[in-house]
């Protein structure tokens, strides 16, 4: 882990950052709210959704962890390994949604509102999707950011 942590304090625009063999390596950047209280700038996206050949939860959850390399203002300031494990529960649940809503031919009414931690986030582009004449929007998996905020919030980070 020590050439892990040699990242704090470089700039995540000069880090070469390589997928790993045994954990998801996550680039998350976080702002502060007027409290001090940081928060997750986006989602994280894991994979793009095709409606035609959906990934398995198992190949998209291949790892039970993930590196979170937290920066802000493009400077690395935090890392955890935080274990995926502990809520694959909730994580297949999501999951089972967005599959089931495929397979019955309602894509195009996926919202990313239907899950918790796992979404289904809507692009502009709208194609074909099976079991149904209407067309849906792409979109791709997604680690949520009240998913990110949960993972924040465990880490326990004092207010500035």
């Amino acid at each position: 882990m020590d050439s892990f942590e040699a990242l704090i304090g470089k700039n995540i625009n000069d880090v070469v950052l390589n997928e790993s063999t045994t954990f998801f390596v996550a680039p998350v950047e976080y702002f502060y709210k007027n409290c001090g209280k940081r928060y997750p700038a986006s989602k994280f996206k894991l994979a793009d959704l095709n409606y035609f050949d959906p990934i398995d939860f198992t190949d998209l959850f291949k790892f039970e962890s993930i590196l979170i390399i937290w920066y802000c203002n493009e400077i690395i300031t935090d890392l955890e390994l935080y274990y995926l494990s502990n809520d694959f529960d909730v994580l297949f649940m999501d999951y089972y949604r967005i599959k089931k809503a495929i397979d019955n031919g309602d894509a195009h009414k996926l919202r990313e509102g239907d899950t918790k931690y796992l979404g289904a986030s809507r692009l502009n582009e709208k194609v074909l999707q099976p079991n149904s004449d209407k067309l849906a929007n792409r979109r791709e998996l997604v680690l949520k950011k009240k998913y990110l905020q949960k993972m924040l919030n465990e880490m326990g980070f004092k207010c500035r």
